[in-house]
């Protein structure tokens, strides 16, 4: 059989697990979905939901009106600019198949969503990226990512002579890191690569948990080379639905429409996504808990300073206290991330350790930064548990952090 050479040469890598095992009394903190579940609200269209309607093929507009009214308050989306998709990831693999995958490459970070990269791969397209750097804490810098591998071409002309960039793909929030990049960045990126003919994929996946005002989503009627996924699964809690959707340029639509199945997202999926997507208030109370979860693990890897000042003399001095950030005391660090998100990277001082190991000995289950492009076992990446569940996760964090 003549089977694509990639796919014999190459090995795919994914932290994707087609079974979760906990050890008693555990808490999962792998899978990247929301600890919360879905809207309550949601339960309301499940039950009220019509089996007769599964006969016919997916016909419902629901989701495409529940789309624009989400965003009508930030852009005007019109349902030509809507691609709906099995999920985000069905989405990615969809915009890959448009492009010439002769002599290409996508620039990407490093880490970031480990199967959007294989599948690229996979199908014969290189993947450059711009590695994050671990004395930096893994922050993102666009002037740095931008000169070395874009503006330049230093990166794809020494690496790999003869190869151009098709496209640039950024996960933002990122994937595992849980940074955000914020959108004047973004858009920098979106207006230097049109001038390159080079399209731009947003993966929003994670999207969600960051302000409406930072997604890419806005942009899209100005720059006709970008693309911003986004999915159902993660901060609406509907990862088993498998609901996502593109908003871009319609030109772009038209071209993916010719790639896929006429028929993706299920009716009932249509139906309970849409009414998800009616629930803003849901998100924000994921949100606060959330950046209240990080804002423990900060103070529990870098403790505040306490500074003791005295007003007056004798007994009617009166005594301040002064909080200012301190030096970590331990040997595990949170890389930088957007509080508001549900993810998170911590990594370790020893580079022998096995962090997810260590976690799993406490009974808390995390993805192996091995999974990842640009790291390694002292890294794992974390997806915060409920706010009842966190003290178990919070413990884990002290006891490594003495290791």
């Amino acid at each position: 059989m003549k089977i694509r050479k990639e796919l014999l040469e190459r090995k795919h890598i994914s932290y994707a697990m087609e079974h979760i095992e906990l050890p008693p009394g555990g808490i999962d903190c792998s899978e990247g979905c929301n600890p919360y579940g879905f809207p309550p609200e949601c339960e309301k269209v499940f039950r009220d939901f019509d089996p007769a309607r599964l006969g016919p093929y997916p016909h419902s507009d629901a989701l495409y009106d529940a789309i624009r009214g989400y965003w009508k308050d930030v852009i005007d989306v019109e349902r030509g600019n809507i691609l709906l998709a099995d999920g985000s990831i069905n989405a990615l693999y969809i915009i890959n198949n448009i492009f010439d995958t002769h002599d290409s490459m996508v620039l990407g970070v490093s880490p970031q969503f480990t199967d959007y990269y294989m599948h690229a791969e996979m199908i014969g397209i290189d993947y450059a990226p711009y590695q994050l750097k671990k004395e930096f804490n893994y922050r993102f810098d666009t002037y740095e990512f931008l000169s070395m591998h874009f503006i330049a071409d230093r990166y794809a002309a020494v690496s790999m002579p003869g190869k151009t960039y098709n496209f640039i793909y950024i996960d933002n929030p990122n994937n595992p890191t849980g940074q955000c990049i914020d959108i004047g960045e973004i858009e920098e990126i979106v207006a230097k690569a049109l001038k390159k003919d080079i399209m731009v994929i947003v993966d929003e996946a994670y999207g969600d948990f960051m302000p409406k005002e930072n997604s890419a989503v806005q942009l899209f009627s100005k720059y006709p080379n970008l693309a911003v996924v986004k999915t159902l699964s993660k901060a609406f809690g509907l990862a088993g639905l498998r609901a996502g959707y593109v908003i871009a340029h319609k030109d772009l639509i038209g071209y993916l429409h010719k790639m896929v199945n006429p028929y993706m997202v299920s009716e009932l999926a249509r139906e309970v996504a849409a009414e998800a997507l009616k629930h803003p208030e849901f998100l924000e109370k994921c949100r606060e808990d959330f950046a209240g979860m990080k804002a423990e693990i900060r103070d529990v890897l870098n403790p505040p300073v306490i500074k003791v000042y005295k007003k007056g003399e004798g007994d009617d001095a009166e005594t301040y206290e002064k909080r200012k950030p301190g030096p970590a005391s331990g040997r595990l660090h949170m890389a930088e991330t957007l509080d508001t998100n549900s993810l998170l990277l911590l990594y370790h001082d020893d580079k022998d350790i096995k962090l997810a190991e260590e976690f799993l000995k406490r009974g808390v289950l995390v993805i192996d930064g091995y999974d990842f492009k640009g790291l390694d076992s002292t890294s794992v990446r974390v997806r915060l548990p409920k706010k009842e569940e966190f003290p178990k996760l919070l413990e884990a964090i002290k006891e490594i952090n003495a290791l």
